[in-house]
């Protein structure tokens, strides 16, 4: 089955997320190298955030390859990542709600794209699945 659109662009927007992350990865890694001596706690804090967005770039570059290789368990990866996204914003906007605040336009956008995303991947599925004998 040939691929479809959805996840041509899916998959090449994951692929760019994971290159911006990788190099404001990098410049973190830098900055806190630059820091971690007069400034120790800034230092480390950079430091490990640069790890762990470097991490995560990997993951969505592997994500994405995936994505447009159409493996299923790139399939499965991207259902993962969306609902962790949904339930990570739906907390943070419940936790605003109760202390007083609106949630914000880019929160509700935020839900609004994912959710999207969510109901695409789930209706592509098949197109994931591999032919027995394959």
């Amino acid at each position: 089955m040939a691929r479809p659109l959805g996840i041509s662009i899916l998959g090449g927007l994951v692929i760019l997320a994971a290159v911006i992350l990788i190099l404001i990865s990098i410049a973190s890694f830098v900055v806190g190298l630059a820091f971690v001596l007069p400034f120790r706690e800034t230092g480390t804090t950079l430091l490990l955030n640069g790890l762990l967005y470097f991490a995560i770039g990997v993951v969505l570059g592997v994500a994405g390859s995936g994505l447009l290789r159409m493996r299923a368990w790139a399939w499965g990866l991207a259902i993962l990542a969306t609902l962790v996204t949904l339930v990570y914003v739906g907390y943070t906007g419940y936790q605003r709600s109760t202390a007083g605040e609106q949630l914000s336009l880019p929160a509700i956008l935020t839900l609004a794209i994912v959710g999207v995303i969510l109901v695409y991947l789930l209706s592509v599925s098949r197109a994931f699945r591999r032919p027995a004998g394959m």
